[in-house]
């Protein structure tokens, strides 16, 4: 992960978890594999969010 990436996840969780409280790790290792394109994507999502699954995506498994 590159710089600009690590940031980029490191503001999404940190916003997730001020807005939805703690990230589920699942999340956490979703955004921590993501490239910047889908890290900008879920960043400019977070305010019509209902919860990190709807932002995230749904567990699977």
């Amino acid at each position: 992960m590159d710089g600009n990436a690590k940031g980029e996840a490191s503001t999404l969780k940190r916003q997730l978890t001020r807005r939805f409280g703690p990230v589920p790790a699942r999340a956490e290792r979703r955004i921590d594999a993501a490239a910047v394109a889908q890290l900008d994507s879920w960043l400019d999502g977070i305010l019509d969010a209902a919860n990190v699954e709807d932002l995230i995506g749904p567990a699977s498994g």
